[in-house]
């Protein structure tokens, strides 16, 4: 008999997210850092719930803000169900110092608002990273703590009274008023005291009661200075034996020495170090690998271990990346280590990197584990720098740092006066984009490239120029999305069409129909129960130096979108000579009472989710691809491959930056 075939296990992301506009931005970022994963969008608890029995998901995303009522008792429910799920919470409110005191080992992890994108992505990647494999241990529900509950109630602006009660027959309650922790007590202590020893218990189970106004005041230091003390303390007291008679001690298992390569990372993201060490340490065990949360200090760790590599983010909160490089490479004892430089800014990270003669590549945020593990294998092979590196002067870092990056595509190139130490041969293999040394990279590392930048082609020309598209017919817009795109919708009334002498069309006048349009995930509509179509307004527009458009800013906007009747039919409303050239010859204009409508359709990649000051979602903002769009009669045409391409031009903006008028060139 045939055996039947393995079935692979689903692996699940489940989001509970009230609102529509932010369910799409999230989503769509899931398609890239999540791209094994199913995703599932429910609006409430109680359809959380039913979802999560269903899928039994790797990962819950629950953005609390506005809080919702009855997450502790949801949680402690979860936790008897799914106790290797791990929460990722978007809240306001919870300090970085907090989050760097209570690690990964938290069963809930907070993402604070509001956030970048790359921010998003260094959580997702980290908790559904590749820790379990390594056996690093990493919070999941089964670890629910009350510091985790804590800050449940603490995000909300109820006032409660948290039972807590644990093995052993222990119990205590912690009070949270207008946002502050005010008391809490055990059998044995109140106040502070008691807050450590709760967080002390083993297998706590929680219940939310409403706080009534006879409790008193224990606890009047703020919240925040408050927790991160006391779970310290609780770290200690953990930690301290228990009193008990002398006896021979077991011999004490001793860990693995770690005897391979020093690295160094920098980066004041706590999940993002997280995700970067889980990678590597996957990839090669016996990798020292050391972290920072800043650039001072991370100048420090590199004068104090010497490192084989440095990664470093090149925006960090006290000194930028390029400072960082600069202070490393004047240290006599770290000038020969090669840097990595990592950001989201892409452009201006690559201008600046390249008068670093130090840095030896960059990796454009967000990444995927693939394309990071290759290019610090590769730069680890290549070994350190030759001659201790001769550093610009500051003129010419600050013409860099003003620079117009938004059109900038030129290449890191080798530095003539600095040589990497000789390294065994290599077999030829295309370049990987973004790095500075002209030396060949593995296959593995030319493929996570692709990750980082626009396909280029597939035989390189001399001098790879990053994010080149290759020289071929265009495809239609759409047929070709990435994971983190979406699909624009905008219907466009015509002003004008060009005809040439044969009355072909040379070129289409246009001005958008209206401000309405719809925003598109084709990668979610298997996933989700995502409407097919999202409605937002269209906002203002940025232009590149030759006159495209390079930004496109998207606001949500609560009316469900509804389709432009489409009119077909150009009713000439006018006829003008276009002395252009030979091929231009008239220009019919459309009569006002009836114009032409069509459709626009552009493949727009999401980069970040900008919040307005209630931490509501303000707009998206988004990149376009490229030059090309489709262009379609039929506004039901978006999920085919159907309709004419061409290339937006002449884009005339009005007092808002917002679309007044375009030409669209046929592309041939």
């Amino acid at each position: 008999m045939p055996s039947s075939p393995v079935k692979t296990a689903e692996r699940n992301v489940l989001l509970i997210e009230e609102y529509d506009a932010l369910s799409v931005a999230i989503q769509s970022a899931l398609t890239k850092f999540a791209p094994h994963h199913r995703f599932h969008a429910v609006r409430s608890l109680a359809e959380a719930r039913r979802a999560a029995l269903e899928q039994k998901p790797e990962l819950i995303i629950l953005d609390f803000d506005p809080p919702y009522p009855g997450a502790i008792a949801f949680f402690g429910e979860m936790r008897g169900v799914l106790p290797e799920t791990r929460v990722l919470l978007i809240a306001a409110g919870v300090t970085p110092e907090l989050t760097a005191e209570r690690g990964a080992n938290g069963a809930l992890q907070f993402l604070e608002k509001p956030f970048e994108l790359v921010e998003f992505g260094a959580a997702v990647q980290a908790l559904l990273g590749p820790w379990m494999e390594t056996g690093i241990s990493r919070g999941t529900l089964r670890d629910l703590a009350l510091d985790d509950v804590a800050l449940l109630a603490l995000s909300s602006s109820r006032n409660v009274v948290i039972e807590v009660r644990a093995d052993e027959n222990r119990s205590g309650e912690l009070h949270v008023r207008n946002g502050q922790i005010t008391h809490a007590r055990t059998t044995d202590a109140e106040g502070k005291g008691a807050l450590v020893e709760m967080l002390t218990w083993s297998n706590p189970h929680f219940i939310e009661n409403i706080a009534s106004e006879g409790a008193p005041r224990t606890i009047h230091d703020p919240w925040a200075a408050t927790l991160i003390e006391a779970l310290l303390e609780a770290k200690l007291k953990r930690a301290r034996p228990a009193p008990a008679e002398p006896k021979v001690p077991a011999q004490p298992a001793v860990a693995p020495t770690k005897t391979g390569p020093k690295i160094l990372i920098i980066d004041d993201t706590e999940m993002l170090l997280i995700f970067v060490e889980d990678s590597l340490a996957l990839a090669d065990p016996t990798l020292q690998m050391t972290t920072a949360l800043t650039g001072l200090h991370g100048v420090k760790e590199a004068a104090r271990i010497i490192p084989d590599l440095v990664l470093v983010d090149y925006v960090l909160p006290d000194i930028k990346g390029d400072e960082v490089c600069r202070r490393i490479g004047r240290n006599d004892s770290t000038a020969l280590v090669p840097i990595i430089m990592m950001s989201g800014h892409v452009h201006e990270m690559t201008a600046v990197a390249s008068k670093l003669p130090n840095v030896v590549a960059t990796i454009a945020k967000p990444f995927l584990s693939d394309s990071l593990v290759a290019l610090v294998q590769q730069t680890l092979k290549e070994g350190p720098l030759r001659e201790k590196p001769a550093f610009p002067g500051e003129t010419e870092i600050a013409r860099a740092k003003s620079a117009d990056f938004t059109i900038s595509k030129t290449p890191i190139l080798p530095h003539p006066e600095q040589k990497r130490a000789p390294t065994a041969p290599k077999r030829d293999a295309p370049p990987v984009p973004l790095r500075k040394t002209g030396a060949p990279s593995t296959p593995a590392a030319t493929a996570g490239s692709q990750e980082l930048a626009r396909p280029g082609p597939t035989t390189p020309p001399p001098l790879p120029i990053p994010g080149a598209a290759p020289l071929q017919k265009p495809e239609p817009a759409a047929s070709r999305l990435a994971p983190n795109e979406v699909l624009l919708d905008l219907p466009l009334d015509v002003v004008a069409m060009h005809v040439n002498a044969a009355f072909q069309i040379g070129a289409i006048r246009a001005r958008p129909a209206s401000l309405t349009v719809a925003v598109e995930v084709p990668a979610l509509a298997a996933t989700t129960g995502l409407p097919v179509k999202t409605s937002f307004h269209l906002g203002p527009i940025d232009l590149d130096a030759t006159g495209h458009i390079s930004i496109v800013r998207l606001i949500p906007t609560s009316q469900p979108f509804r389709a432009v009747e489409m009119r077909t039919a150009f009713a000439i409303g006018g006829v003008t000579v276009v002395p252009a050239n030979e091929r231009e010859r008239l220009q019919l204009m459309s009569s006002s009472a009836s114009s032409m409508t069509m459709q626009l359709f552009a493949p727009l990649e999401l980069i970040s989710v900008e919040l307005a000051p209630n931490l509501e979602i303000k707009q998206l903002v988004l990149r376009c691809r490229g030059k090309a769009v489709r262009v379609a009669l039929n506004s039901q045409n978006s999920q085919t491959k159907s309709g004419a391409s061409f290339e937006a031009t002449n884009v005339q903006l009005d007092q808002s930056r917002r679309i007044n008028e375009l030409t669209l060139t046929p592309i041939s």
